[in-house]
């Protein structure tokens, strides 16, 4: 029987942006266990991964003892989801990953099954999940770099991403290791390395430092666009001219239906404010509005960061998300409040 191994593998953001602490054999069975999923399955498949793609040209001996080993290790990896609920009370819930695994040496196979309680997080993912190419990730060669991949991946859309010194942390190499607490370390050997293998792969992620006098407490990523190979689904048009610009002829399709002649700007405006559920028309006012002020913008996209954090990790309830980002908006700009 041959494995059925997609291009892609897609998680829920949620667990993506979950503290978890890898080995390399261990990011790699993870990657290739996801890619035994198709994207419109409705159940869990059975993990059948043949072993030359975790350890490429494996033989026989001790490559299938680490393996082993890291299949174990997989079996009790547990990842943690808190989310705060309408009262600001806070729920955390544990979830294996994995609830067991198989390595025959007569087939060149590892077998497995993905624990049941993991499914809402893997299957029938209709929005905010992450995709990345399986082949594009396993070129990669360290753990660090497979966590960061992900996770980066997760903020792409937003374009840029301000995070906590001691969450990043986290999320890479996870809560029970001690070895990277000093930011220079961490910086050394874990963020810099990682960095390096992204922009390898051709992914030219960029990050600075952000201090509270000479101590540095949270990294600003800036995040390049990915784009998955085979995408063909072309989203709806938002016919959005820049005010005081002649509308130029419709060319190409970008990502969330953006004129291709269009400023970055604009583009970024427009998929931030469809993310957070604003509508069209309300797009549109929030632009003729804004008109060709760079700094606006700029405003714009700063103040409504958090908001995006706080609606993309759950970390805060809102009922109607486009309204609460309306208000923000009307708060923020003058001569909003009688436009929307």
């Amino acid at each position: 029987m041959e494995a059925s191994l997609y291009p892609q593998a897609r998680q829920a953001n949620i667990l993506v942006r979950s503290p978890l602490k890898l080995n390399h054999i261990e990011a790699r069975i993870i990657a290739l266990a996801l890619g035994c999923i198709h994207s419109k399955s409705l159940e869990l498949p059975q993990i059948r991964i043949p072993m030359k793609r975790i350890i490429p040209k494996a033989k026989s001996g001790p490559i299938y003892e680490q393996i082993d080993a890291a299949c174990k290790t997989l079996m009790s990896k547990v990842v943690s989801i808190a989310r705060t609920n309408s009262r600001g009370k806070m729920n955390i819930k544990n979830y294996g990953i994995i609830s067991f695994m198989e390595i025959d040496e007569g087939t060149g196979y590892v077998t497995g099954n993905f624990a049941p309680e993991i499914k809402p997080f893997l299957l029938e993912l209709a929005s905010e999940y992450t995709t990345v190419e399986i082949e594009t990730i396993l070129t990669l060669k360290s753990a660090h770099a497979h966590r960061l991949y992900w996770v980066l991946t997760s903020w792409d859309d937003v374009g840029s991403w301000e995070v906590e010194i001691d969450n990043l942390r986290e999320q890479i190499v996870g809560t029970e290791d001690t070895a990277y607490v000093i930011f220079y370390d961490f910086k050394r050997y874990v963020l810099e390395p990682a960095i390096k293998e992204l922009h390898d792969i051709g992914w030219m992620v960029s990050w600075e430092p952000l201090k509270v006098g000479r101590k540095v407490t949270k990294i600003l990523f800036t995040i390049p666009k990915h784009v998955i190979a085979g995408s063909t689904a072309e989203p709806p048009i938002l016919d959005i001219t820049p005010k005081g610009r002649p509308k130029h002829k419709q060319s190409a399709q970008l990502p969330l239906g953006i004129l291709a002649e269009m400023p970055t700007l604009h583009q970024r405006i427009i998929a931030r404010l469809q993310k957070l559920q604003v509508t069209d028309s309300q797009i549109r006012t929030v632009l003729e509005h804004l008109g060709d002020d760079e700094a606006s913008y700029t405003k714009l996209l700063k103040s409504t960061h958090q908001l995006l954090v706080n609606y993309e990790t759950k970390s805060k309830v809102f009922d109607n998300i486009g309204g609460a980002t309306i208000n923000h908006l009307k708060t923020e700009f003058a001569g909003l409040f009688s436009k929307l």
